[in-house]
């Protein structure tokens, strides 16, 4: 196992696309993806292809038509806790992914931040597929977004140094002192009890948001940072958004996760904004009454 260390997910996410893919290459990804992707994408001029995905995940039926019509290079997947969707892919459907993209000559760029919260473990693609996929792990979920240290599995020792010489161009290195405090914590243990507590913090934020949203439909993983909230029928998802930023409370659209041109009418609800349980039940209980508004949904027309 050869591993990179980088500032942050997010750089490495570019790092690894940079040193694989082209203008004009096509990345499958999930029809809810994470955002920082789709900039990735937009930056390097990358096709994003959108696939079906269900309760667990991406669909492999749906990732082995898009290889079949579009050929693409790589496939992006957050294997635990998707973001925004919170779906986990079970092991078997992770295999399942791995064999068709081995099939089509495809690599998997596997952005994983949140397995650390859940308390059973799934091996990773990285473990059942390790000479496709390229595994990002980072400490912004686990430990602190502040603590901009991730790191990246690649397939091959060769293809690890190739990644660093991207790193040096864009980067140049991981910042030395997080590297050496992030390696302290990971080496002493410390870090393991900093993602115990906040997986413990988590799954009480979820048992409140339950109680107070449990009549409306929202998907979640009990120890995530966040929840996939449905709007009803009456709200579209960009004015309910506004509207709530409005009364002070920040929610994210489905458009903002879309690669496909008319996503579901959805918003991402952060738990760990909240700086203590009681705005988050605040904040909550706000959503919670502004769903129930219907005739706030619709624009007035002048």
């Amino acid at each position: 196992m050869t591993i990179a260390v980088t500032g942050g997910a997010q750089s490495a996410l570019f790092a690894v696309s940079e040193l694989l893919l082209n203008r004009g290459d096509v990345i499958a990804a999930g029809a809810m993806t994470y955002p920082g992707l789709k900039a990735v994408a937009i930056q390097k001029g990358l096709s994003l292809k959108p696939l079906d995905m269900d309760d667990e995940g991406i669909v492999p039926d749906a990732f082995e038509k898009v290889c079949r019509q579009h050929a693409p290079k790589a496939l992006y997947v957050i294997p635990s806790m998707d973001n925004p969707t919170t779906a986990t892919l079970p092991e078997d459907r992770r295999r399942a992914l791995a064999t068709i993209a081995r099939r089509h000559g495809v690599v998997i760029i596997e952005d994983d931040p949140y397995a650390p919260l859940r308390p059973e473990r799934i091996a990773a693609m990285a473990e059942l597929a390790p000479d496709i996929t390229w595994h990002i792990a980072t400490l912004s979920k686990c430990a602190s977004p502040a603590l901009r240290i991730a790191y990246v599995v690649a397939p091959s020792g060769t293809m690890a140094l190739r990644l660093a010489g991207v790193l040096r161009a864009t980067v140049l290195m991981a910042p030395p002192l997080m590297s050496a405090l992030a390696g302290r914590w990971i080496a002493e243990g410390a870090l393991d009890d900093l993602t115990r507590s906040i997986r413990n913090e988590n799954a009480e934020r979820q048992k409140l948001a339950t109680s107070i949203l449990g009549g409306a439909a929202f998907a979640a993983d009990p120890h995530g940072h966040h929840l996939w909230l449905r709007l009803p029928q009456h709200w579209r998802a960009a004015d309910f958004a506004d509207h709530a930023d409005r009364a002070g409370v920040s929610v994210v659209p489905a458009s903002a996760f879309a690669t496909v041109a008319h996503p579901v009418e959805a918003v991402r609800i952060s738990l760990g904004v909240a700086p203590d349980r009681g705005d988050l039940e605040d904040g909550l209980t706000l959503l919670a009454s502004l769903m129930s508004q219907p005739t706030l949904g619709a624009k007035a027309v002048v």
